[in-house]
């Protein structure tokens, strides 16, 4: 009789677990952006926003499925509630109405590069310098690149400067081909882009930082409350002190990763002796 009672507590526990596990299953935006998503030669979507946030999650006791959805699109979802997760994302207030935001999970911040050509006759000391200017800069679509950049969008004259594209790779290609003077991109996929690790005179040149403000993960307000996104939290936290983020960024990023700002370590001056 013991030993019947003891298989059916254990099965209870076991359909407990399962139930637990089948009840928190979120849906989470993947979208082709390197490093943050990629796709393995296997044909399995990674990344480094996946595999944290899978990651985080799975701690937590929950499973994610990956969406495919371009960025306007992903934040209209989140809002409605139809998508539960959306990583890589500055807060902004008025993000804030509709999305809870983890703490910081990559420090990347967002630069103006410009061509050569361009870095060479252009002055820019603030994004607002762009109005008085030639260039064609290249910038996503729905993207918010910093406070100011989402106020100039408002400036006529300064709007008249961007070419929106729906992605960071045709930005890219738009640079290198002469299409537009220079573009809007964090460091990290700069990096990966081999756009700041050029040692030719032709090389792109960050002119001006946007932000240096984190990236955190969003969760749709409609299936979320701050207990949900404390304990994300926590995950986040324990995979920090394991070391197990900073393995996954590296893996991506290629730059040591500082523990603290879980951006790419600078390294203070050696003193001259």
């Amino acid at each position: 009789m013991r030993v019947a009672a003891g298989l059916r507590a254990a099965c209870w526990g076991l359909a407990f677990v399962a139930g637990s596990a089948a009840a928190c299953s979120k849906t989470v935006r993947w979208e082709l952006q390197p490093p943050y998503g990629i796709v393995r030669p296997d044909g399995e979507r990674a990344g480094y926003y996946t595999d944290v946030v899978h990651a985080a999650l799975a701690r937590m006791g929950c499973t994610s499925t990956l969406v495919n959805r371009p960025w306007p699109r992903g934040l209209k979802e989140l809002q409605e509630g139809q998508l539960d997760v959306m990583p890589g994302m500055l807060w902004s207030r008025e993000r804030s109405r509709y999305a809870l935001f983890s703490r910081g999970i990559n420090l990347s911040p967002n630069l103006l590069l410009l061509s050569a050509e361009a870095a060479a006759r252009v002055s820019i000391r603030r994004l607002a310098d762009l109005s008085d200017t030639d260039l064609r800069i290249a910038v996503e679509i729905g993207a918010y690149y910093s406070a100011e950049y989402a106020a100039l969008l408002t400036d006529p004259r300064f709007a008249a400067r961007l070419n929106v594209v729906p992605d960071r790779q045709r930005a890219w290609r738009m640079l290198e081909g002469g299409r537009v003077d220079g573009l809007i991109s964090d460091e990290a996929s700069a990096l990966v882009a081999g756009m700041l690790l050029r040692p030719s005179d032709d090389a792109p040149r960050p002119v001006l930082v946007l932000s240096s403000v984190p990236a955190r993960v969003a969760f749709s307000r409609r299936h979320h409350d701050a207990a949900f996104v404390a304990r994300f939290d926590a995950a986040i936290d324990a995979m920090v002190a394991d070391g197990s983020l900073l393995r996954l960024r590296e893996s991506y990023v290629p730059c040591p990763t500082d523990p603290v700002t879980l951006g790419c370590r600078t390294e203070a001056p050696t003193p001259s002796p």
